[in-house]
């Protein structure tokens, strides 16, 4: 097996070259006896062979101390948060470890009841989108399980954390935008409250002011996102003497939102984040910020079995930089007060 210098061996790697299920590979290495002196024997020559090195999630196998983690999150048909999910079960399914979904349904209700719930099935550790409200309950969950937030912090409780650098990427998506041309971009985003959103509206500000631009409030539509609602905001925007000639979607479902409302022959430049599907085919290719979902999951499972190794370092708060992904991105000439195509 050749792995390339980019890529390690996994436990399912060693578990192949040796011709062995992955939990006799788990035994060898915690030392178990129920494996017979040849099947170990191969197993470790599997494990020297491929270079294996066991990353946190394993260490913590080996000391017994975690069967089973939680994902707890808002809704798992949002992509984010589904690929989230497959990102930190690869982790747990290295450990041997077994990893729970529950949903909250963007209910804090709900968030305290599930949770309530994996404790009183001895879960230990959860990996947790928070609702953003805070509660006496959240307060202590931290000093009753490890908990590594995902996305968003639970206002006013620290723990460990993993989010993506979102306005670095709002700053990149508006820079794209100056530099092809647009003077007039206009801001479309969920409710103001939201930690991601108001990180994101920071960024878009930022690059308009090191543009020598100054933002302009009634370019701004922050609000749960709906057609009807969208579709006025567009009719205003259009009747405007210097109206918007790109806009900058905040999340998935305002740019798909804006997709659904927008005419078809509309001219303007679009740049959304977060990716969504059919985001390189509609309206010629939209421009996104792709958040890296796969590495900021693997590092919250990876922080979460670093307690349960017995870390007691102090929290650790990881941002991960998205990508920005360029489709359709059309340089303008001259066009800075030109409209949006009228129905």
């Amino acid at each position: 097996m050749d792995f390339g210098s980019d890529r390690r061996a996994t436990i399912n790697d060693v578990a192949r070259h040796a011709g062995v299920a992955v939990k006799t590979v788990s035994r060898v290495l915690n030392g178990e006896r129920a494996v017979s002196d040849t099947t170990r024997t191969r197993v470790q020559a599997s494990i020297q062979a491929l270079d294996y090195r066991p990353n946190a999630a394993a260490r913590v196998l080996r000391k017994r101390v975690s069967r089973s983690i939680a994902y707890v999150c808002e809704d798992i048909a949002e992509p984010v948060q589904a690929r989230l999910a497959g990102a930190i079960e690869a982790v747990a399914v290295e450990a041997d470890a077994a990893m729970t979904v529950s949903v909250t349904h963007h209910d804090p209700a709900r968030e305290q009841s599930v949770i309530e719930s994996l404790l009183s099935r001895q879960v230990d550790g959860i990996v947790l989108w928070p609702t953003g409200v805070r509660s006496r309950f959240l307060e202590r969950l931290g000093r009753i399980v490890p908990v590594v937030c995902v996305d968003r912090p639970i206002p006013g409780v620290e723990t460990d954390s993993v989010f993506c650098d979102n306005q670095r990427g709002a700053e990149e998506g508006v820079s794209a935008l100056i530099a092809a041309g647009h003077r007039r971009i206009a801001f479309v985003g969920d409710l103001p409250e939201l930690f991601t959103q108001a990180e994101r509206f920071t960024g878009y500000k930022q690059s308009l002011y090191a543009a020598g631009l100054a933002p302009d409030d009634r370019l701004v539509f922050r609000r749960r996102q709906d057609i009807p609602a969208l579709a006025k905001q567009l009719a205003y925007w259009q009747l405007l003497p210097d109206p918007p000639t790109a806009i900058f979607a905040a999340s998935s479902l305002s740019a798909t939102t804006l997709v659904r409302t927008l005419p078809a022959t509309a001219d303007l430049q679009l740049v959304g984040f977060d990716d969504f599907p059919l985001a390189d085919v509609v309206r010629g290719g939209i421009s996104v910020i792709s958040q890296e979902v796969p590495t900021m999951g693997t590092a919250a499972a990876q922080a979460i079995f670093r307690r349960l190794s017995g870390d007691r370092t102090g929290f650790t708060h990881t941002r991960v930089p998205p990508t920005f992904i360029p489709r359709n991105l059309v340089v303008r000439a001259d066009r800075q007060s030109e409209s949006f195509s009228r129905r």
